[in-house]
């Protein structure tokens, strides 16, 4: 190793969390993180590629992210349609030249005991959470291998590491996120990808409140072992994500980063 190889240059911290210039695709953009995440990369001059079936919510984070200066555009995307997936995919890199930045925040939740968990909502909400988030890895996924670079970051939960009441499909799919989250690290890093996880805590969104409207139970259990008495709010995930996205992070792979206000160490 040469000694201009340890040393730091000038104005190197200063680029580590550049990321102007570079496309980003989020899914679940039309609401909650995926929207607060999008509009975050927007303000640091990120072209953000919006996904989600919600039209309407598309065109609401879409609306936001312009009155605001940025550049992003709104593509309807049903992650559990690999074909979509890969079609998208191939769309951008004609269009765009590349791929830098993936973030898997589709996802749903259902609340029910394990013994009457209903069969449809288990088969929902693994497509949706594990085969979403899978497919758009691998489509996305073969662009930033192609051009040698890329960040993947997939939304991963507490659920991903302990368990709670009344979410057994919503806890198997996320703990999926997290092996998916470490094969995919190990198999490309080699080839310039990177690919992590955020874990938030509850958080306050749309995907929470339409799973309380149910049942508390999963909630309350949660909320009792919090540190603090609040949830986690969509854009105090905006840090995080910008930072495994960026060069900051480059030795940063196969980890879920926790922004859970200290959830797991109680």
């Amino acid at each position: 190793m040469a000694d201009d190889d340890i040393l730091v240059p000038a104005d190197y911290a200063a680029s580590l969390f550049d990321l102007s210039g570079r496309v980003a695709v989020v899914t679940g953009a039309g609401s909650g993180l995926g929207a607060a995440i999008s509009i975050g990369y927007a303000q640091l001059g990120v072209t953000v590629v919006l996904a989600d079936i919600n039209r309407g919510g598309l065109d609401a984070t879409l609306a936001t992210i312009r009155d605001q200066g940025g550049e992003a555009v709104a593509v309807e995307l049903d992650v559990t349609k690999r074909e979509q997936c890969f079609d998208l995919a191939a769309r951008l890199q004609a269009d765009h030249g590349r791929v830098d930045i993936l973030v898997n925040s589709a996802g749903s939740a259902f609340r029910s005991p394990a013994e009457d968990f209903p069969e449809d909502k288990f088969n929902f909400i693994l497509d949706l959470n594990l085969k979403g988030t899978y497919f758009c890895c691998q489509a996305f996924g073969n662009v930033m291998l192609a051009q040698g670079k890329g960040s993947v970051i997939n939304l991963a939960s507490i659920g991903s590491f302990n368990a709670y009441p009344w979410a057994s499909a919503y806890l198997a799919s996320k703990g999926g996120v997290l092996q998916v989250t470490k094969a995919l690290a190990l198999e490309w890093r080699e080839r310039g990808v990177r690919v992590n996880g955020i874990g938030p805590t509850l958080m306050e969104s749309p995907l929470t409140k339409a799973a309380a409207s149910r049942t508390s139970i999963t909630a309350d259990f949660i909320k009792a072992r919090m540190l603090r008495p609040r949830l986690g709010l969509p854009r105090e995930l905006i840090g995080t994500a910008v930072f495994l996205a960026s060069d900051a992070s480059e030795l940063v792979t196969g980890h879920i980063v926790m922004c859970d206000d200290g959830y797991l160490t109680a």
